[in-house]
């Protein structure tokens, strides 16, 4: 274990393993997104009961990220990873409950504390993996989306199949799974506790950096408020809601097949050329895409944000990393900032398309998107030729 290229070989297992527990955790959360927004009135739930179901547990993860962080550097990431995945297939199960709002509100916040769990502790493990943390990264937020993958291509069939009820407990058992996987991690200076790391604060988490802030724009906008408007972007173009779930769980498939090869394909990109190169472009790609959308083409800018979007998730934490020198601090930070800015999307996203329109809505978000940006350029350009 002493050998530095042991170590590093250790922890890259140790990431991909984690990667693939996290991968199973969400598939439940997966099912959710397309179900919610076409089934909840039938579950008796209003538009904006629907909306703090699908935000709520990013709310949770906003107050809990410091907490974890300092969890997993007082346990261990290993340890967090087995709690936390295992509690997820539970609340999966959940959520084919039928018995009201109560209940599915508390299953999202379990999950909203799971999954801060699962992101902050495979992370904390990529970023101990020295040069190759950017492939490290890009490898993380790449394979834990597998699962959800699989899940929203056969998630219509599910549905038609079965009733919403047995196919979540389908879900749940599936998604156990990942205990297994987070057993296999490697046990070493990359997954246990490390007491000498500097004790994460709120007060550095909330800081309103300029990679912070452009993080939260950009969260607001296409995990936010895109992902739970894209049933009423294509709303007119179809006639029953079969086709219109099948629709948005085909945006919602190209997302994460997106995610998967340009996080992975990013990542390995980092080897060799700037992380902050790869997080300014596709930074400003997804401006683009946001306005594209508000202009009437709808395909390309959704596809141009969801091929994008995953980049800037995977180095944004590289991004402020590379200015705090703390890494679990920087983890806790971008991902604090990102769960505000998906959350307050996802609440208002609904409410704002009916009252502002399409056009109006989308082209607002990508004219503040790119405020954001240049204010983020002006302060980071000195440092764009830099590496990890």
């Amino acid at each position: 274990m002493d050998n530095p290229t042991l170590l590093k070989s250790s922890s890259l297992r140790g990431a991909f393993a984690a990667s693939i527990t996290m991968s199973f955790a969400g598939l439940g959360d997966a099912l959710l997104y397309p179900i919610l927004p076409v089934y909840g009135k039938n579950l008796g739930f209003s538009v904006i009961a629907i909306g703090m179901l699908l935000s709520i547990n990013r709310f949770v993860r906003i107050l809990a990220n410091t907490y974890i962080a300092n969890l997993v550097r007082r346990m261990g990431a290993k340890k967090i990873l087995l709690a936390t995945s295992l509690l997820a297939s539970i609340t999966t199960y959940l959520y084919g409950i039928e018995w009201g709002f109560l209940l599915f509100f508390i299953a999202r916040i379990l999950w909203g504390l799971c999954y801060s769990g699962l992101k902050i502790a495979t992370l904390d493990i990529a970023s101990k993996s020295g040069k190759h943390t950017g492939l490290a990264f890009g490898l993380s937020q790449g394979i834990k989306n597998l699962g959800p993958l699989l899940v929203l291509w056969l998630g219509p069939l599910l549905i038609e199949t079965f009733d919403t009820s047995l196919s979540f407990t389908l879900v749940a058992i599936t998604s156990s799974l990942g205990v297994l996987f987070a057993l296999t991690i490697p046990t070493n200076t990359a997954t246990t506790a490390i007491k000498k790391q500097t004790v994460v604060t709120s007060k550095a988490t909330f800081r309103c950096t300029p990679v912070n802030l452009l993080v939260f724009m950009l969260a607001i906008s296409v995990d936010g408020v895109l992902v739970v408007t894209l049933a009423q972007l294509f709303q007119t173009n179809t006639t029953n809601s079969i086709d219109l779930l099948s629709t948005i769980a085909l945006y919602l498939l190209f997302k994460k097949i997106g995610t998967i090869v340009f996080s992975i394909v990013g990542g390995y990109i980092s080897l060799h050329f700037s992380a902050t190169h790869l997080f300014y472009y596709a930074a400003i790609g997804c401006i683009l895409g946001l306005i594209f959308i508000g202009l009437g083409y709808l395909t390309t800018g959704i596809l141009l944000s969801f091929v994008l979007n995953p980049v800037v998730v995977s180095f944004g934490p590289v991004m402020a990393i590379k200015t705090t020198g703390n890494a679990l601090q920087a983890i806790s930070s971008t991902s604090t900032w990102w769960d505000l800015g998906a959350a307050l999307g996802a609440l208002l996203g609904i409410y704002l398309l009916n009252h502002l329109g399409i056009p109006l809505l989308y082209v607002s978000l990508g004219v503040l998107s790119g405020i954001v940006f240049l204010n983020f350029h002006r302060h980071y350009a000195t440092t764009s030729s830099s590496t990890l």
